[in-house]
């Protein structure tokens, strides 16, 4: 009671303009995904992910409902489990996702032509508009429900990661591929499934990522001066010392964008040349980070 407390605070917190983007991007988010999969994925028998692949089978072997129907069904006992346990929120946005999904599935196929000419190329178009969709979707704060739900609830509770709920829940919907459609379609659906994870996460995190560096280096002032001046990139020093020689060390941390990676290392190189770098890749950077014209090339 507590914690569904808490999530209405934090949802009335939200501004009704935040509200009202968050689901215009779900909806059109949606109609990516249900137009992926009426056009390329149902007329070529190949199977989504999570749910919808589940719903597909049914479908397949009752066939007597629109696959829309199946979609809520499975998901009212997820969503009533789930309940509890999710941010008000994000449980509701899901429920309005699921509900817009499924009535677009029964709406709009009659609507759009079907491609069947090229299996390979139905799979890896059908898997870049359901990760296109699906991306907008979850990066709005909603979901398409099923899987995720289940891996946000094993999470929580047994630290099992949601990657690995969608891995094992992959597997089994492309086994069943193959004893329902054929062997030809599973493979179909696994590139369907690769395309749409990896698109999926580029629309999530960002094309434009950033690199965060750590610099451990004697001229830790010298390389931070030049990276004010020359690239207008802020630098954190931290002071350090070598465990094995008991030197002063400068620690320093900075976040560049990818375009100006090559210069950054040409300046270590050129101040220090026995500096010890270690470059990771960076998600997402809150707080103030100035976009050079370099970011835009």
């Amino acid at each position: 009671m507590l914690h569904t407390k808490k999530a209405l605070a934090a949802t009335r917190k939200t501004p009704l303009k935040k509200h009202v983007r968050n689901i215009f991007f779900m909806i059109v988010g949606s109609v990516i995904v249900c137009g992926g999969f009426s056009v390329f994925i149902t007329p070529n028998n190949f199977l989504s992910g999570g749910v919808w692949g589940i719903a597909a089978v049914i479908q397949h072997y009752i066939g007597n409902l629109p696959m829309g129907v199946y979609l809520v069904i499975l998901n009212i006992p997820l969503i009533i489990w789930g309940w509890n346990k999710l941010y008000l929120r994000f449980a509701v946005y899901t429920v309005f996702v699921i509900l817009l999904q499924s009535a677009l599935l029964v709406i709009m196929p009659p609507f759009l032509p079907t491609y069947t000419n090229n299996p390979l190329l139905a799979g890896i178009f059908g898997g870049l508009l359901i990760g296109v969709g699906s991306g907008l979707v979850v990066k709005y704060h909603g979901s398409g429900g099923g899987m995720d739900i289940v891996g946000i609830i094993l999470k929580s509770k047994y630290d099992i990661s949601v990657g690995t709920v969608s891995l094992f829940s992959n597997a089994i919907i492309v086994t069943c591929a193959a004893f329902v459609f054929g062997f030809e379609p599973a493979m179909y659906t696994l590139v369907n499934l690769f395309v749409s994870s990896q698109v999926f996460t580029q629309v999530l995190e960002g094309f434009n990522r950033k690199r965060n560096m750590m610099i451990v280096s004697e001229k830790g002032v010298e390389i931070a001066q030049k990276l004010l001046g020359e690239l207008g990139r802020g630098v954190t020093i931290v002071k350090g010392e070598g465990a094995y020689t008991h030197r002063n060390k400068d620690v320093l941390f900075c976040v560049v964008s990818r375009f100006e990676l090559s210069a950054l290392k040409e300046i270590i190189a050129h101040e220090d040349p026995n500096a010890f770098v270690c470059i990771n890749e960076t998600y997402e950077v809150m707080g103030h980070f100035v976009k050079s014209t370099k970011d835009h090339v």
